[in-house]
């Protein structure tokens, strides 16, 4: 059986989870990473993570590829889905 690959068309809407250990620390990371329109919510995941949604509009691969290697690379955050 033959596996397709999803196809995305652009300009879309992207939905980053985002996982950190400091509520408010998450929340100014990914405003430094992403655009400041975004809409965002906010949920404790685990004992010693918060997580936060965040939708962001992304007109290319590159460009979204672009936001999830800022947001990998800021120090207070730990994980993205």
């Amino acid at each position: 059986m033959e596996k397709k690959e999803a196809k995305i068309e652009y300009p879309c809407t992207w939905e980053f989870c985002v996982f950190g250990k400091d509520k408010d620390k998450l929340h100014s990371a990914i405003k430094e990473c992403l655009p400041t329109h975004f809409d965002h919510k906010h949920s404790k995941s685990h004992k010693s993570f918060h997580s936060q949604k965040a939708k962001v509009m992304v007109n290319s691969e590159d460009e979204r590829n672009e936001f999830y290697k800022k947001l990998q690379n800021h120090p207070e955050i730990n994980y993205i889905l």
